[in-house]
């Protein structure tokens, strides 16, 4: 069902698209073929043939061999009489099931006819609804105690880092211009080898109080990384006062913090975004510590001093006066 769902949003970007109409060419038979996108016209599978997924936007599908994947037909009728293992799906045309007809997914036909002929058989189930039901807010409903659950938390983890380590999030945003590339790089390293060097330390016996112990730290590491990806969006909006006299820093984190969980509240998006957030956040968190790490501290002129306190001002010498009429008259002999 998920397939069905992507291929038809694809066949619908397509739309969208400027591009030409395209005409989907019969090869010949016995050949192993991909995915087939077409904007107008038909395509027709033959008995010998593979498939991957076959959307159309406007034409006909007709599948006479084995479609790995699902049939999408936006505009136009389906007809199959050979091997479907997703969804047969077709908003508007009338759709056939001939005698042989194997349909491992469901059937949709929202608006149109179904047709089934004896000897055909659905795996799955036929349906009348819309087959973007994934999209519908009643699905989105019974994900709404995880979205609660992730959004309180990132908000509490958030007002935590900047509590403790105000002067860290400035850092952390510094590092966004100073170097994103690097953040982002680094930001994968990250996500990809701590759960890696965490299983390497498990199978050498020897690390294996540490690799359990970065496994389970690894949900935490990544909140972290997510949280710094939210509080970088808030500070890109929410900037601070004239002369910085006003750093705003809880207000700009509640701003990229909305932003967020608004995209997260999104099927399939939200689990992008959390995964690329992580990545990014991550990344920047690690240049910006590697950059304060880097720096030259100012040298400072260090004086020491006496035991017992300063020491008192040297005496200085001060001329005698000569009384008048005593002068040195004696010249050189």
């Amino acid at each position: 069902m998920r397939r069905a769902a992507w291929s038809l949003l694809l066949g619908v970007l397509l739309v969208l698209l400027p591009a030409t109409p395209a005409l989907a060419g019969s090869p010949p038979s016995g050949t192993e073929r991909g995915d087939q996108v077409v904007l107008s016209g038909d395509v027709v599978v033959h008995r010998s043939e593979v498939s991957g997924d076959v959307v159309i936007v406007h034409g006909t599908a007709r599948v006479l061999g084995t479609v790995h994947g699902s049939v999408v037909v936006l505009d136009g009728p389906v007809e199959v009489s050979g091997t479907v293992d997703g969804d047969v799906v077709s908003l508007t045309g009338p759709t056939s099931l001939l005698a042989g007809a194997r349909v491992k997914g469901d059937v949709w036909a929202p608006r149109g006819k179904v047709r089934i002929e004896v000897g055909a058989a659905i795996r799955g189930s036929l349906r009348r609804g819309n087959p973007l039901r994934l999209l519908a807010p009643s699905a989105l409903v019974t994900k709404l105690g995880v979205w609660v659950a992730i959004s309180a938390s990132t908000l509490l983890l958030g007002f935590l880092l900047l509590l403790l380590a105000p002067r860290a999030a400035d850092a952390v945003f510094a590092a966004v211009t100073a170097r994103p590339g690097a953040s982002v790089w680094w930001g994968v390293g990250l996500l990809v080898g701590i759960p890696l060097a965490s299983v390497l330390a498990v199978v050498t016996l020897v690390g294996i109080p540490f690799g359990i112990g970065l496994l389970l730290a690894l949900a935490f590491l990544y909140s972290v990384g997510y949280t710094w990806s939210v509080w970088v969006v808030g500070r890109a909006l929410v900037r601070p006062s004239r002369h910085a006299r006003r750093p705003r820093r809880y207000p700009a984190f509640l701003a990229g913090w909305a932003v967020m969980r608004a995209v997260g509240f999104v099927p399939f998006l939200g689990a992008a975004t959390w995964v690329a957030g992580a990545a990014f956040g991550l990344g920047l968190m690690l240049v910006s510590v590697w950059g304060a790490r880097s720096a030259t501290p100012p040298r400072t002129a260090w004086t020491v001093a006496p035991p017992f306190g300063p020491a008192p001002p040297e005496p200085r010498a001060e001329p005698v006066p000569v009384p008048s009429g005593q002068e040195d008259t004696a010249g050189p002999t």
